[in-house]
C-alpha cells in the first residue's frame, strides 16, 4: 500500500469513532501458537496426515478414525519465555495443563464402514502471557505529536472542537469520553500536553512542546484461548478416513500498558499514559478433513477448518497522570491525573479460515516422515456489530477496509520425523516456520490502529519453531512422551503509529524498538489406551 493510501484511511478511522477494534485486536484473536501432544508437538506439529493422535485429530478430524483403541491423555506444559529490547529484558514463567481429550473406539464389524468413531478434547491454542519493557533516550518525536495530529485531522481536517472535550463543571453527567473525540484527544487536552488553535480550516493542535523526550514503554498481558472440539469419523474400506469437529472456543485477554515520557529540560516534568483492556468472548467454528491412504505406506490429508465466529466484549479505560508545572501558564495548574472511566462495548468477530495439505510416509513399521502445509487469508477477518447492542451496521466498514488493504494470505509449514529404535522407545525431531500475517508496506511503514487509547502494539515477524523429542511405551496401555521447543521471533514494538505526510514522507517518526522472543518449552504428555 502507498503512503498516501495509509493517510487517507487512517484519518477516516480516527474519526469513525473514539473507541472500538482494530487490526492489531483483529490478528491477537487469529494468529495461533504451535500446540497439542508431546508426541505431535516434537515432530513439528505435522501430523494432518497421521492422526492417530489428539493433535492430529485437532488438525485433521478425519485422524480419529486410525484409532483402534480408545484413549485418554493430557499433556502439561512448563514454559520459559524471554523479551528482549535493547538492555531491558523481561523473563515469564509458568506451568499448565494445554491438552486434555478422550477417543471413544467403536467397532461395527462392516467390513466397508469398519469403525465409527467419538471424541473430546481440550486445547489452549494460544497463550497471551507476556511481560514487554523497553526505553529510549533523546527521541526526536513524541506521543504529544500523535495526539495533535489525531486531534487536528479528525472531522476530515476540521479538528476536534475543544468544547467537546472539556469536563463541565456545571453538568456532572455529561463525558467528553462519550463525545465523538478520539480519547487520546480528550486525555491530551485535559492534561494540558496539546495546545488548540483555529484557523480557516477549523480546530488544530500543537504539543505542549518539541524538546526531545524519553520514552520507557511497558506492557503486560494475560490471556489464553482455549478450544473444545467434538469430533466424529469413520473409515470407508480402510483406505479413506473422513471426520468432522465442531469446534467452541473461549478468549480471555487482559491488557495492562504504560507509555511513559520524561521531558529533556523540566525537573520531574512529564506524563504516564495507562491503559487497561480486557476482552471476552465465545465462538463456534467446524472443521472438515478426510485421510486417504493409496497405499499402506503413504497418507495424504486435506482439512477445512472455517473462521470462528464470536461474540465478543470489550472493557477499557485510560487515564494520563501528568506534571508540567513549568510548561503551562495557567496560574492555579497543579499536576493531576485525567480518567476515562471504564466503558463496555459488544461486537462480533470473525477471525480467517485456514487449509491444511498434509502428507506422510510410514517406513518399514520404523521410520514416520510428515509434513503439513496451511494456508490461512487473513484478509477475511472482519469486524461486526452485536446483534445484542445498538450501533450501526456500517460501524466497521472502516477497519474491515483497512484490514483488507494489510494483511495478506499466509503460510505455515510444520515437518516431522520419527524413528522407532524399539517396540518401546522413540525419538522425535521437527521444524515449524509460521508466516506473518502481515503485507510487507504495512509492516514496513508500520501505521496502525488499535483499541482506545491504547497506542502501544507489537508488529509481529514470523516464528520459528525447533523440535524435538523421546516416546516411550511401558506395556500395550500406558505411554509417556516428551518434548522440548525453542522458538523465536523477532517484532517491531511500537509506542504509537507513524504518521506520514501528503507526498509520502514521515512526519511523525515512532522509532520502533527491535523486541526479540524466545522461549523454551517442555512438554511431558501421560496417555492410556484401552
Amino acid at each position: 500500500m502507498k503512503k498516501i493510501t495509509y493517510i487517507v484511511i487512517s484519518l477516516l478511522l480516527m474519526v469513525s469513532y473514539s473507541y472500538g477494534q482494530g487490526e492489531v485486536e483483529a490478528n491477537q484473536f487469529s494468529r495461533n501458537d504451535l500446540n497439542g501432544t508431546a508426541r505431535a508437538i516434537s515432530m513439528g506439529g505435522a501430523f494432518g496426515a497421521l492422526g492417530g493422535d489428539l493433535t492430529g485429530v485437532s488438525i485433521n478430524p478425519a485422524g480419529i478414525a486410525v484409532y483402534r483403541s480408545s484413549e485418554i491423555a493430557a499433556t502439561a506444559v512448563f514454559q520459559n519465555e524471554k523479551f528482549k529490547s535493547g538492555d531491558i529484558s523481561n523473563t515469564k514463567n509458568k506451568f499448565n495443563f494445554r491438552n486434555l481429550g478422550f477417543v471413544g473406539y467403536f467397532p461395527t464389524r462392516n467390513p466397508s464402514i469398519p469403525v465409527v468413531n467419538f471424541g473430546f478434547s481440550y486445547n489452549k491454542i494460544k497463550s497471551f502471557d507476556k511481560e514487554i519493557g523497553a526505553y529510549g533516550a533523546n527521541r526526536g518525536s513524541s506521543l504529544m505529536d500523535y495526539m495533535s495530529h489525531v486531534s487536528t485531522e479528525a472531522n476530515n481536517g476540521a479538528g476536534v472542537d475543544p468544547s467537546i472535550m472539556e469536563f463541565d463543571d456545571n453538568d456532572k453527567n455529561y463525558d467528553p469520553f462519550m463525545s465523538d473525540a478520539p480519547w487520546l484527544s480528550v486525555l491530551g487536552y485535559n492534561s494540558f500536553l496539546i495546545n488548540p488553535g483555529k484557523d480557516a480550516q477549523g480546530n488544530f493542535y500543537t504539543p505542549l512542546h518539541n524538546e526531545t523526550v524519553s520514552n520507557t514503554l511497558s506492557m503486560s498481558e494475560r490471556g489464553s484461548i482455549d478450544t473444545y472440539d467434538f469430533t466424529v469419523g469413520t473409515s470407508i474400506n480402510n483406505v479413506l478416513n473422513l471426520g468432522v469437529s465442531l469446534s467452541l472456543t473461549d478468549i480471555y485477554y487482559n491488557l495492562s500498558s504504560q507509555n511513559s515520557e520524561d521531558f529533556s529540560t523540566g525537573v520531574n516534568a512529564g506524563f504516564d499514559l495507562r491503559n487497561w483492556v480486557v476482552s471476552e468472548g465465545n465462538g463456534v467454528g467446524v472443521k472438515l478433513g478426510l485421510i486417504y491412504r493409496p497405499v499402506n505406506e503413504f497418507r495424504i490429508g486435506l482439512a477445512y477448518q472455517s473462521p470462528t465466529w464470536y461474540s465478543m466484549t470489550d472493557r477499557y479505560s485510560a487515564e494520563i497522570e501528568e506534571n508540567v508545572e513549568q510548561y503551562v501558564t495557567v496560574t492555579d495548574y497543579k499536576p493531576g491525573t485525567t480518567f476515562s472511566g471504564e466503558k463496555r462495548h459488544d461486537y462480533d468477530f470473525k477471525t480467517p479460515d485456514k487449509w491444511t495439505l498434509s502428507a506422510a510416509a510410514v517406513l518399514s513399521n520404523s521410520m514416520i516422515l510428515s509434513v503439513d502445509y496451511e494456508l490461512s487469508n487473513y484478509k477475511n477477518m472482519k469486524f461486526s456489530t452485536s446483534s445484542d447492542y445498538y450501533v450501526s451496521a456500517d460501524t466497521y466498514n472502516n477497519d474491515n477496509a483497512y484490514i483488507k488493504e494489510d494483511f495478506k494470505v499466509t503460510s505455515t509449514v510444520r515437518a516431522g520425523l520419527e524413528y522407532r529404535f524399539s517396540p518401546q522407545f522413540s525419538g522425535r525431531l521437527g521444524y515449524a516456520w509460521m508466516q506473518n500475517p502481515y503485507n510487507s508496506n504495512f509492516q514496513k511503514d508500520g501505521n496502525a490502529m488499535t483499541v482506545g487509547a491504547t497506542t502501544a502494539y507489537r508488529m509481529e515477524g514470523d516464528a520459528n519453531y525447533f523440535t524435538g523429542g523421546i516416546g516411550y511405551r511401558f506395556n500395550r496401555y500406558f505411554y509417556a512422551d516428551l518434548a522440548v521447543v525453542y522458538k523465536t521471533q523477532d517484532d517491531d514494538l511500537y509506542s504509537y503509529s507513524n504518521v506520514y505526510n501528503d507526498v509520502g514522507e514521515t512526519y511523525i517518526d515512532a522509532a520502533p524498538y527491535e523486541l526479540k522472543n524466545n522461549s523454551i518449552r517442555g512438554l511431558l504428555t501421560i496417555g492410556y489406551r484401552f
